[in-house]
This record gives C-alpha cells, structure tokens and sequence, in this order.
C-alpha cells in the first residue's frame, strides 16, 4: 500500500469513528421513541371532539357584527354548518370545512363571523383541543344561548376521543425559566 491509500483509509476511518460518536450523542438526548427529552415532562390528556356542530348567527350589523343565537351537537363532525340569518332577512347555511378552507362566499371572509366561530362550540371543528374550546360570552345574543353551549361543552367533551401527550413542566417553560443566561447587571 502507498502512503496516499493508507492516509485515506485512515481518514475514512476517523469519520466513521466521528458519526459514530455523534449518533451515540443525538440517541441519547432523545427518548426511546427519538423524540427529544424534556427534563420534567409532564403527561397531559387531551380531547379531540369526534362530533360536529351547527352554529346558528344572526347579524346585527351589517358586514362584521353577529352573535350567536344557537347552537347544536351532530353526529358528524364533517356535516359542521353555520347558519347565517342576514340584516335583509336571508338565510345562508355555509359549511364550516369551506370556511375553514377559505373557499367560501368572499362575503363572509373578512367579516367577524369567522372569529365568532372560534370563540363557539364550533372551534371544536377547526382543530382546536376541546380544552381551548370556550364559549365566549360577549359573542352570544343572550344569556340563555350563551348557557345552553356552555353545557354542551361537556357533551361534547363526553364523546371526544382522548390521547396523553408530553408536555415541559414548569422548569422547562419560556425563558428566563429554571437558571437565568443573563450575565450580571443586563
């Protein structure tokens, strides 16, 4: 062998020595599944709503101001609607997977109808955790409408599918948690 092939195998095989090494250190800084390690990780059920909702509005002013008038649990989460009873006294039914998608009738994309929904029981659709989902009072017409979706919470939260997930415990939060980086006087 020459000194050149005896130079290069010796490099190749000092990569090989560095990835090795490096593999060690990136499986060991992650859990047994290669998820990454959170030092005080926390387990934390979450509820995913398995059925739908019909959201009825009514539109007090026009273009951006309704509230909601009513609200009902479906069996299908998909078949998702609110219903949109309008100043001129017309009613729209638009499906909550077209708004979602932003393929609905251009009239509603930059009203406030859209964040109503997701301050409604109807925010259960658009992939929020059934824990975000909270009736916000201040968008319901009246305090019977604003009740009656309050309890439904719990109905919904009753069929919902459930899975734990790993989330950072309070030493792993933000910054400036656990020891602080900052040198003294800054």
């Amino acid at each position: 062998m020459n000194k050149k092939s005896v130079n290069g195998f010796a490099f190749s095989r000092k990569i090989m020595l560095a990835s090795a090494v490096s593999g060690c250190i990136l499986v060991s800084s992650c859990g047994g599944d290669g998820s990454p390690r959170i030092k005080d990780a926390q387990d934390k059920t979450v509820y995913e709503a398995t059925k739908g909702t019909v959201t009825e509005v009514e539109e007090i002013e026009p273009g951006d101001d309704y509230k909601i008038i009513d609200e009902r649990i479906i069996d299908e989460k998909e078949k998702s609607i609110a219903i949109v009873h309008t100043l001129e006294g017309t009613v729209d039914t638009l499906s909550l997977a077209k708004i979602d998608s932003g393929s609905d009738e251009a009239k509603y994309q930059r009203s406030g109808l859209r964040n109503i929904l997701y301050y409604s029981l109807a925010a259960s659709y658009f992939n929020r955790r059934l824990g975000n989902v909270t009736p916000n009072s201040s968008y319901y017409k009246d305090a019977t409408a604003y009740n009656k979706s309050t309890g439904l919470k719990n109905d919904l939260k009753s069929t919902a599918t459930s899975r734990k997930i790993k989330v950072p415990g309070a030493s792993s939060k933000g910054y400036g948690s656990g020891k602080s980086f900052r040198s003294f006087g800054g």
